[in-house]
């Protein structure tokens, strides 16, 4: 069984590079929580995340709304304590109160704000009161605004200060954890960085991370340990970079061959032109011509009637001479 990679799903073995160092890190920030505690990876895809946590954790269910993807899940990664189901997010097939951890990353955008909601009321549902939701979501500002960019997948994504208003409606606790990329890619904690410093990353982060429960959280991680540096991101931006010139320069030397067949085309048509507008004054002279001729000819034939008519008359004179 195999899942082809379409931009929506992370696929480990076709993702590398910026996105699989951005998966990776969120699911180590989830691991520092998961340590013998009942997990609920809502939105799981193909399930690579929840058998990380399944490393540590009592037991791991990874829910996604698609068969084939769970199939592939637990054919993939089947372990005792991890399992894979289907189901919706916007209506959780749980018990209420029996998950300490709920753990979701980059789900939130792909439902609309109304589905969002029923989303939420799912997880504080099937959450204990002591229970915990790690979510992410993308920065508009940073993921689309800034690289005017388009996600067919995304139906409703959320500005830093709008995703904390929306989380504040469900959670009276939580904290923010910035994941960024600065050559490297880095996983911030807000607890421990300076206000200014979180302001900067809360607008220039490309994805937000909330940690939130309805009581008080304790938890401490360091982010360093998280940061992971790759080349080829490097390597293939160059890269990228070299054949979009090689595409501009071919693309241009196709554009200046065709202005210049253009050119030729355009210097014919107006030769061709110009020998149309001679040959027609040629006819319009030859025209002036044959009228000239005609209107001799006319004045020609008046002179005839008028001898032909002088002769009948004369004729009729000796007629009139014979007669008398």
């Amino acid at each position: 069984m195999k899942i082809e990679y379409s931009g929506e799903r992370f696929l480990p073995e076709e993702c590398k590079g910026e996105i699989a160092i951005e998966h990776f890190q969120r699911y180590q920030v989830a691991k520092l929580f998961a340590e013998g505690k009942v997990i609920l990876d809502a939105a799981c895809g193909e399930g690579y995340g929840s058998s990380v946590l399944a490393e540590v954790a009592e037991t791991v269910v990874g829910l996604d709304v698609d068969a084939n993807t769970i199939n592939f899940a637990n054919s993939k990664y089947a372990k005792n304590n991890l399992t894979y189901m289907i189901g919706n997010v916007t209506s959780l097939p749980f018990p209420d109160h029996v998950f300490d951890l709920v753990v979701s990353f980059e789900t939130l955008e792909h439902i609309g704000a109304a589905d969002q909601q029923l989303f939420m009321k799912e997880i504080c549902r099937v959450l204990k009161s002591d229970g915990i939701l790690i979510m992410s979501t993308p920065n508009k500002r940073v993921y689309t605004d800034l690289v005017q960019g388009e996600n067919k997948f995304h139906i409703k994504e959320f500005y830093v200060q709008e995703y904390v208003e929306f989380i504040k409606e469900y959670f009276e606790h939580y904290e923010l954890v910035f994941q960024y990329p600065s050559t490297g890619y880095f996983v911030e904690n807000g607890r421990d960085i300076h206000f200014a410093k979180k302001r900067i990353l809360s607008q220039q982060s490309r994805y937000i991370i909330a940690i939130c429960s309805k009581q008080e959280i304790l938890y401490e991680f360091n982010g360093d340990k998280l940061t992971q540096f790759d080349d080829s991101m490097y390597y293939f931006l160059y890269r990228r970079v070299h054949e979009l010139e090689k595409t501009l320069l071919s693309t241009k030397q196709e554009a200046d061959d065709f202005e210049r067949r253009q050119e030729g085309e355009i210097k014919k048509q107006k030769e061709y032109i110009m020998h149309l507008e001679k040959d027609l004054n040629e006819q319009k002279e030859y025209i002036m011509h044959l009228e000239k001729d005609l209107n001799e000819q006319k004045e020609y034939i008046m002179h005839l009637e008028k001898d032909l008519n002088e002769q009948k008359e004369y004729i009729m004179h000796l007629e009139k001479d014979l007669n008398e």
